[in-house]
């Protein structure tokens, strides 16, 4: 793909001396329009981004941060990178204490019928050591179901019941199976037969547990509880699970790719996503799909023969699934990056295609220019600017939250979340879970607004992205009364005792807990609480002037109120709507 717009913008050049800047201007704006109908083009109907997915899915498999898979998926990228001409490097941020890689895996009811099971086990968890047949025992009632089965644990799988037994049979059972060499246990799943993979790798090789558990289907267990129960044959059970360890510590690393600006190289736009995946399927919409997007665009960008004025990097990060560690090294090995990076797009939630961005008010008019050609993109897929009082990483976070933590605009994309429960970290997680419409969609909103934040003239407005610190009382509280004040603040200067209990700030009555952090953050330093102390009502003053942060929070207030007057004033005397949409709130 080649737009050859040197050739093009000779005629131009030559004639450079004599052209008017109104010229000049309208020369650059339709080579800028035909550089985006070139990434439009190409994302929408030369699309490789399915074939990313493919080969990340297919050829790789899930890819658990320590395991040999992560490691060839990530020469892969690196070498797919390197194609583009790109600058790139695995960069290592840590270690882990053990290596898991899981083999073949298969359980079944060998008798008396022989069917398959649906399960799952944890990683970083021992296996069987080859194929391990015997009978399955189900976990006891009574105490009397119990001493009766005192005899027949050994080399045997436990089936624990669905619904538990008596809290003191099940803690005797539970000691007896740590006593003697039984096989394993099996346990339920969760709700709608889902089979959740997870694990801990904070685990030794010389000291790791030695109990097999494995999770099947919440439907196929209870269909094994009642074999057990009623068969009048023997019901036996045959596990065989390849785990394998490698003694550590395994070096980790993150992938970095990119692309230099022209105008302003040591100034970046961030595309992003974590190439490490949970291995209990193949790690398609978490986070195939993200990286598939991330390899796409970097595709594009890098085809034109016209280069962004920022630079451009792409990174796949590890070990994002079990603490962020790859993005929050990152962001904690490169401090001097933090105030070039104009913008960190982050792609993390599934197939569901990327429908919108918070923006505050300080950023939207950067924002409306750059994803007007993506809202233009298609009616089916509608993509929304919602207005945010402040960016921050929300309940749920991915690998946007380290940077938006340290204060650089960092943003997961909004989409809908429909059917993403019945596929994150579950046994769905498979190829055939991605929507190739959604996805090639997707990789073009990557790609138009990567390219339309790197030709900025500036970095993405910083001011107001985080509210000041919010006033604190320095009390602990059980509803609103004070349950213990602490020394040397507001509410011990106050005269505040324990006991006391909130009735209203700024002379308004405080009804609940969550309405009380609000009042307090109200009008000027000296703010008025009225406590009850006993069968009296005390006045008293919380003062905040010689807190460090009052100043930022006047100007904060003041910003605010005044963005709020002039929107108000813009929809005809209405307050504007103001939304928290995606994890970056």
């Amino acid at each position: 793909m080649r737009l050859h717009t040197s050739a093009r913008l000779l005629p131009l050049f030559l004639a450079g001396l004599t052209l008017t800047a109104q010229a000049q201007d309208a020369a650059h704006e339709n080579v800028s329009a035909a550089i985006l109908r070139e990434i439009q083009t190409e994302a929408l109907e030369a699309s490789q981004v399915q074939d990313w997915l493919h080969t990340i899915t297919q050829d790789f498999g899930p890819r658990l941060t320590t395991s040999k898979r992560l490691v060839r998926a990530q020469d892969w990228a690196v070498e797919e990178f390197k194609k583009m001409g790109l600058e790139v490097e695995l960069e290592q941020w840590g270690t882990f204490p053990v290596g898991f890689d899981r083999g073949e895996s298969s359980g079944k009811i060998v008798s008396p019928v022989e069917k398959e099971l649906v399960f799952q086990t944890s990683a970083w968890t021992v296996g069987t050591d080859g194929p391990k047949r015997g009978p399955a025992i189900a976990e006891p009632q009574t105490m009397e179901e119990l001493e009766a089965l005192k005899d027949k644990l050994v080399g045997a799988w436990v089936v624990r019941r669905v619904e538990r037994p008596d809290r003191k049979v099940r803690r005797e059972f539970d000691k007896l199976c740590r006593e003697v060499a039984i096989l394993g246990s099996l346990r339920a799943g969760p709700e709608n037969d889902l089979l959740v993979t997870s694990g801990n790798h904070m685990v030794n090789v010389g000291d790791l547990s030695k109990d097999v558990k494995i999770q099947v289907l919440r439907g196929e267990l209870r269909e094994l509880v009642e074999l057990c129960d009623n068969s009048e044959e023997p019901v036996e059970l045959e596990f065989d699970l390849d785990h394998k360890f490698t003694e550590g510590p395994i070096p980790l690393y993150n992938v970095v790719a990119t692309l230099r600006g022209t105008e302003f190289p040591d100034e970046y736009v961030f595309v992003q996503a974590h190439i490490d995946s949970w291995d209990g399927a193949e790690g398609t919409c978490d986070n195939g799909t993200g990286t598939s997007t991330t390899l796409e665009a970097a595709r594009i960008l890098s085809g034109l023969d016209v280069k962004p004025r920022r630079s451009v990097r792409f990174l796949l990060y590890s070990g994002e699934e079990q603490g962020l560690y790859g993005s929050k090294k990152y962001v904690e090995n490169h401090p001097e990056l933090l105030p070039k990076i104009s913008i960190v797009l982050n792609h993390d939630n599934g197939t569901n295609f990327l429908r919108g961005i918070n923006a505050t008010a300080a950023m939207r008019p950067q924002f409306e220019r750059v994803f007007a050609p993506v809202q233009a993109l298609s009616e089916e897929f509608s993509f929304t600017i919602h207005h945010v009082d402040t960016i921050r990483t929300g309940g749920g976070s991915s690998d946007h939250a380290p940077y938006c933590n340290v204060g650089v605009p960092a943003f997961h994309w909004d989409q809908n979340s429909d059917g993403y429960r019945y596929i994150h970290h579950t046994q769905n997680d498979v190829f055939s879970s991605a929507i190739p419409e959604q996805q090639r969609h997707s990789a073009a909103v990557v790609s138009l607004s990567a390219w339309g934040f790197a030709n900025e003239d500036k970095l993405v407005d910083r001011t107001d992205m985080q509210a000041p610190p919010q006033r604190k009382m320095g009390v602990y509280l059980d509803g609103l009364s004070i349950r213990r004040v602490l020394d040397d603040t507001p509410a011990s200067r106050a005269g505040w005792q324990a006991g006391d209990e909130i009735v209203a700030v700024h002379g308004e009555a405080i009804d609940a807990r969550r309405d009380l952090s609000p009042a307090l953050q109200r009008g000027g330093p000296e703010v008025a609480v009225r406590v009850k102390r006993g069968d009296e009502f005390v006045e008293t003053i919380l003062d905040y002037s010689d807190d460090p942060d009052e100043e930022a929070r006047a100007r904060w207030r003041e910003r605010r109120a005044q963005r709020e007057a002039e929107e108000a004033e813009e929809d005809g005397g209405e307050r504007p709507r103001r939304g928290r949409r995606g994890r970056d709130g």
